[in-house]
């Protein structure tokens, strides 16, 4: 059985839309993208999705390691933008670290660039962590010199959707997408 969902296709315009800086709540901080990392990214990703509807939709979300090699594929790509591609931590007085939300960057053209496979773990979620992540991307996006950035996120997925909206995406199109 196959049922169909809304995937809509969103862009932040940098001449249109002012960005808003990005300010973690306190005890947490950005991780630069690292190759060393990547197995890191991927752990977020799989436990960011693996029971949300985007889990549903891509199966990859449901196994650590597709999630991994996911990563693995994204930053292996002649458009990686290492830059944009970040984790946000939070850590211990006996320096414990927990990576919390991870995302991913490409530069599509000159002026264009495209979020990847944003990802907050359920425990972190409406603090501004995902909000404060998106907008670091967007301020490394802004200084490689690019004007718009896109996104898709599951129209479904109003959590996420009202994120991307108060950050200053707009949606351009939107198209249905089957799953079973």
């Amino acid at each position: 059985m196959s049922r169909l969902v809304r995937r809509n296709q969103m862009v932040f315009d940098f001449t249109k839309t002012p960005l808003v800086p990005p300010q973690l709540p306190a005890g947490y901080w950005f991780v630069p993208w690292s190759k060393n990392l990547t197995e890191a990214h991927g752990n977020v990703l799989h436990r960011s999705f693996q029971d949300d509807i985007d889990g549903t939709i891509f199966t990859t979300f449901q196994q650590v390691n597709r999630c991994v090699s996911l990563i693995e594929m994204v930053a292996q790509s002649p458009s990686f933008l290492p830059e944009t591609s970040l984790m946000t931590a939070t850590g211990t007085p006996d320096g414990l670290c927990e990576y919390v939300a991870t995302i991913q960057g490409l530069k599509l053209s000159d002026e264009i660039g495209a979020v990847q496979n944003v990802g907050v773990l359920s425990d972190y979620r409406q603090q501004g962590i995902g909000t404060n992540l998106v907008r670091a991307a967007l301020q490394a996006f802004q200084n490689a010199g690019l004007k718009k950035v896109t996104l898709e996120a599951t129209a479904e997925n109003v959590p996420a959707m009202r994120m991307y909206s108060g950050i200053g995406f707009t949606t351009f199109n939107t198209y249905l997408r089957e799953i079973f």
